[in-house]
């Protein structure tokens, strides 16, 4: 699986469908995977980008924490699949040498990122060749449900290629 190293770039909201967007920005290149997150998740991320603290442990930073006490190290974060339009993340670990493996949401494995300082990846097929669809406005369902609505089919490479040059986190703020 050839990955592409990406970076956090921006949270925005998406007032259409009423859910935070997560830009993650291609380290070589000029190209962005937005990932439609929720509103708890999106504030985590927030408050590791500016490097705040809650008052009390957050679910990150007690995740953090906790792999820290047991010796236990973050090597790297990886946006790695689409399955039934929901994007997963594994996050792998390093423990005296061994290495694990742990299924994740991305916005929890971009949340563990930026608190541990590790690098963060995405697949390249995720990255460059995703469509993305329309949808109908719902009712329901929050967070990474959302996320996997708005993302993706694989198709028609071309034209997505051109969407994606054009497109800009500012195309997301409500006019």
């Amino acid at each position: 699986m050839a990955l592409a190293k990406v970076s956090f770039y921006d949270l925005r909201y998406d007032h259409r469908h009423r859910s935070p967007v997560l830009f993650l920005k291609d380290a070589e290149r000029d190209k962005f995977l937005p990932v439609w997150i929720g509103e708890l998740e999106a504030s985590s991320i927030e408050l590791a980008v500016i490097r705040k603290s809650a008052p009390r442990p957050l679910t990150h930073d007690l995740f953090a924490t906790v792999l820290r006490e047991v010796g236990v190290n973050v090597r790297k974060v990886v946006i790695d699949r689409l399955e039934s339009r929901t994007y997963y993340a594994t996050i792998y670990l390093d423990q005296d040498g061994e290495l694990h493996t742990v299924d994740c949401r991305p916005s929890d494995a971009v949340a563990i990122a930026l608190r541990e300082n590790c690098e963060i990846f995405v697949d390249d097929d995720l990255m460059y060749n995703i469509k993305f669809v329309e949808l109908e406005d719902s009712e329901g369902g929050e967070g990474e449900d959302e996320e996997a609505e708005m993302a993706v089919e694989a198709a028609n490479e071309e034209s997505f290629q051109e969407f994606l040059k054009r497109i800009t986190p500012s195309d997301f703020k409500e006019n």
